[in-house]
């Protein structure tokens, strides 16, 4: 008896925070044209998807719970159902490097000409990382890209000097949201430059031209869930990307992380499947772009406008991809035929990629008189990496007979793609978990009255005794187990007072065999 306790009323661990609603239907539900659904579904006779229609759950991202979960006699699905990108939301983007300081309070020196008879100090901000993505495993953001810094240009008397500043790193990637397969690692940022090739032409020393590292991209996050047990639940959302570095110009922030894939539930006496099932997680998208670097207008008030006598800046580096969206969690519980030869899938997303390089800048002087030429040219900043792609989900098949001759759905479950692709998700058929041969005895419970207030009168079978105990519970439209009472005899009363107003699932365990009611509180 415990055994069966334990496996058919085990609490469905779904792992939902955002508010689900139950809803009652009193007749079949034949869904007939395209519909956004979510919630929970407790239908008095069947649940149908006709052919060529699709039903879309409503994303958790829109304030909704991103699950549907359907009770019914009878479950067929011909047409579709998609929950793809409605999990757990991806993390957001970095933001781009915005502020320039200075140690000698010359900040204005990177794009103006000030205090030119004064050497200085010039210092601009890499990317910032995204955030982590959302869920029990979402995707870890990068690191921030370190500051690029150099000096400003100064007008001497025996000569100028041209100022250099190295450009600023870009952030690194988010890593790929995972579930059932681990999301891969997100890549590190793109580095910042500080070379710059001269020709006739000195660069100003007092501050050593330094180039920003690129961040550190995100490592890997943990799965969550069992492969077989009766807990499924939503993806999980990749971290998002890194925002690209600062130079002379801005760059530009990183995007967000995939959304993980949605959650279904199915449950029915009989399920038929010859639709499509998908749960898919979301791809990342591009890291922020970095900033070109370019030089300040002629500082010196000699009659020679040449290349020494502006500040220059190099190119910033890119931030890296934002990490996918892991595969959500389809569950399909058969107390009878299970004919499931559709596609179920719970794929992850692809990692995102790189943003643009930020290019460095270049000056060419001809001269003439007593002006000598000179020239320079500042390197570009370098490409981010991508961000991890997203794990599979989860999907779990129950069914009470193991010899399902038409148990044959074509199961999608791979790991996203990328240079650090995600690994693929779990699948699990569990039988013969449940005696429910048709054989035996048919098995009934009467609740009344039905709506009822704060008692309930629970008519069991003549065969409940002393010796033959009756295990009864109230479960609510989740599958968590709130009360669980024996009995010894055929008729019962249950105060059920603590209970809030809603639907709620008596079921009876007698005899190695199981059935339910369904119940509403008033």
């Amino acid at each position: 008896m415990k055994s069966i306790l334990s496996l058919i009323i085990a609490s469905i661990s779904a792992m939902i925070y955002a508010q689900c609603d139950s809803i009652q239907v009193n007749a079949d539900m034949v869904i007939s044209t395209d519909q956004i659904l979510s919630g929970t579904y407790v239908v008095d006779g069947d649940f149908v998807v006709q052919s060529g229609v699709t039903v879309f759950i409503e994303p958790y991202s829109s304030g909704s719970c991103g699950a549907l979960k359907v009770y019914a006699d009878n479950i067929v699905i011909e047409g579709d159902i998609n929950g793809n990108f409605a999990g757990y939301n991806g993390g957001t983007g970095g933001s781009k490097g915005l502020s320039v300081t200075s140690v000698t309070g010359h900040a204005a020196s990177l794009t103006t000409c000030n205090d030119s008879g004064t050497q200085g100090h010039v210092n601009i901000e890499g990317g910032k990382a995204g955030m982590n993505g959302e869920g029990p495993g979402g995707g870890l953001a990068g690191v921030d890209g370190a500051n690029g810094s150099g000096s400003k240009q100064y007008c001497g008397n025996f000569g100028d000097e041209a100022g250099l500043i190295g450009g600023s790193g870009g952030a690194g990637g988010g890593s790929g949201g995972t579930y059932g397969g681990v999301g891969g690692a997100g890549e590190n940022g793109g580095a910042g430059t500080n070379s710059a090739t001269v020709a006739d032409l000195d660069i100003e020393d007092s501050y050593a031209a330094v180039a920003g590292a690129g961040g550190i991209g995100g490592m890997q996050s943990s799965s969550y869930g069992s492969l077989s047990g009766r807990d499924i639940a939503l993806g999980s959302g990749g971290a998002g990307a890194g925002g690209g570095a600062r130079s002379f110009y801005l760059g530009s922030d990183g995007f967000a992380g995939g959304n993980g894939g949605g959650l279904v539930y199915l449950m029915a006496n009989n399920v038929t499947i010859s639709g499509n099932i998908m749960m898919n997680g979301q791809d990342g998208s591009y890291g922020g772009n970095g900033g070109s670097g370019d030089a300040t207008e002629d500082c010196c008030s000699d009659g020679c406008n040449g290349c020494d006598e502006r500040t220059f800046s190099c190119g910033s580096g890119a931030g890296s991809g934002s990490g996918g969206g892991s595969g959500g969690g389809i569950f399909i519980e058969s107390l009878g035929i299970a004919d499931i030869q559709g596609t179920l899938s719970a794929k992850g997303g692809s990692g995102g990629l790189s943003g643009q390089k930020g290019n460095g800048a270049n000056c060419i002087y001809g001269g003439g008189g007593f002006c000598s030429s000179n020239s320079i040219s500042t390197s570009d900043g370098d490409l981010g990496g991508e961000g991890g792609a997203g794990g599979g989900g989860r999907i779990k098949i129950y069914t009470a007979e193991c010899a399902q001759p038409n148990l044959s759905p074509t199961i999608e479950l791979n790991g996203g793609s990328g240079a650090n692709p995600g690994t693929e998700g779990t699948y699990a058929e569990v039988c013969g978990y449940a005696s429910l041969a048709s054989n035996k005895p048919a098995l009934h419970i009467n609740a009344f009255p039905n709506p009822f207030n704060d008692e309930l009168v629970i008519q069991l079978p003549e065969t409940v005794s002393h010796s033959n105990k009756a295990q009864v519970c109230i479960v609510n439209t989740l599958g968590t187990v709130l009360i669980s009472e024996t009995f010894i005899t055929s008729s019962n009363k249950l105060s059920l007072s603590e209970l809030n107003s809603g639907i709620y699932i008596i079921q009876l365990i007698h005899q190695e065999k199981m059935t339910s009611q369904k119940i509403i509180k008033q």
